[in-house]
């Protein structure tokens, strides 16, 4: 019920404000995680008179999912007894997921600087080797604070841009204004 409400009012909040809404797609590529990354990203073009030349602000609500999967090996859980271990090595176990929220200012007649500021997540595994046999010594949660800077060219039906994000690197994104 919560997403329905969120996803009307980030569609229908836009037509009220004289605004427009957009859904906007993106691939990234580098940064810290090195993987690529697939985003998606609804939001809101607002007309307002609190801009300094009358312009427009943008407002957005993102996810991203990078493809982090280090395929952690099969591993025992730990014994009673717990042994030396010869090595230990943490895995990523899964992908990494993000939610972000973006905040957009129009420079020129349809372009903005866009920056977003975002929470991401990613399971990990600790395992042990001792003798040979694989343990499972514990597992994980990684978290980040991520942030990202864009430009964004937006008219009536097409919005695309270019920027970069902290975790996902290099950020081209293309979708539909509406």
């Amino acid at each position: 019920m919560k997403r329905f409400f969120l996803i009307t009012l980030l569609v229908f909040l836009p037509a009220i404000s004289q605004g427009a809404g957009y859904v906007i797609a993106s691939y990234a590529d580098g940064g810290d995680l090195h993987e690529p990354s697939l985003g998606l990203e609804l939001g809101g073009i607002f007309l307002s008179p609190l801009h300094p030349t009358g312009g427009a602000f943008s407002l957005g609500l993102g996810v991203s999912v990078a493809d982090t999967d280090e395929n952690p090996p099969p591993a025992e859980p730990l014994p009673v007894v717990v042994p030396a271990f010869d090595s230990r090595k943490e895995y990523k176990d899964g992908t990494e997921q993000e939610v972000y929220v973006s905040f957009g200012g129009e420079l020129i007649p349809s372009f903005f600087a866009v920056g977003g500021i975002g929470y991401a997540s990613q399971d990990v595994v600790d395992i042990g080797t001792s003798s040979g046999q694989r343990y499972k010594i514990g597992s994980d949660t990684d978290t980040n604070v991520t942030w990202m800077l864009c430009m964004r060219y937006v008219l009536e039906g097409l919005n695309m841009g270019i920027g970069y994000h902290s975790r996902r690197g290099v950020m081209a994104s293309l979708g539909i204004a509406f």
